[in-house]
């Protein structure tokens, strides 16, 4: 098995800022997300740790080590597992883009995942990115990045396309299962919580 998980929740999700490349620290509900997403993750036999370089997933990756017994150390970080560069967009939110940038915004919404950003990425510039990592990952792997990461991922192994990408709908420390990299389900955080309750 392959988990990819989810970053906890950053101080930009809270102001829901596309906060792609910028480095943004874990806020306190987000450090309680990646403690449960180590819990869940507890009976699993895990060899490694990967982790995209950005704060938010480094944190997420060291509570999730901390709760199975693996020195923090050991993480490995890959820059391939960055989040989408959203160039003119970084940092900003939805209503800042979509009011300062009209026609950009327009086209990012016909053109879903194939949109490049301006200054920045598409989602084909992730997958040309982590394709490679994603073929050489050992199974028993924690993989700790990013959601537009996780979406390439999952077009990239042919899980989603541009039709139903956006059903696949992962939360902060949700964990994509994959099974001989092929898609099994997704733990959602929500159900981790009730377990712990």
């Amino acid at each position: 098995m392959i988990y990819l998980v989810r970053h906890g929740e950053s101080d930009a999700n809270i102001q829901k800022r596309y906060c792609g490349i910028t480095d943004a620290k874990l806020s306190q509900k987000g450090r309680d997300q990646a403690a449960a997403a180590g819990q869940n993750l507890r009976h699993e036999t895990i060899c490694r740790v990967y982790s995209s370089p950005l704060e938010r997933a480094v944190d997420t990756a060291k509570i999730i080590c901390s709760k199975n017994n693996i020195c923090e150390n050991k993480i490995i970080k890959e820059n391939c597992l960055l989040e989408v560069n959203f160039g003119m967009f970084e940092n900003m939110t939805w209503d800042e883009i979509s009011s300062d940038y009209k026609e950009e915004t327009e086209k990012w919404i016909s053109e879903k995942n194939k949109y490049r950003f301006p200054k920045g990425e598409s989602y084909d510039d992730i997958i040309e990115r982590v394709a490679p990592f994603i073929d050489k990952v050992p199974d028993n792997s924690v993989v700790v990045t990013h959601f537009g990461v996780i979406q390439s991922v999952l077009l990239y192994l042919g899980v989603a396309d541009s039709t139903n990408l956006w059903d696949f709908m992962i939360s902060n420390c949700d964990i994509v299962v994959l099974n001989y990299k092929n898609y099994k389900n997704i733990k959602k955080f929500e159900k981790i919580i009730k377990c712990k309750e």
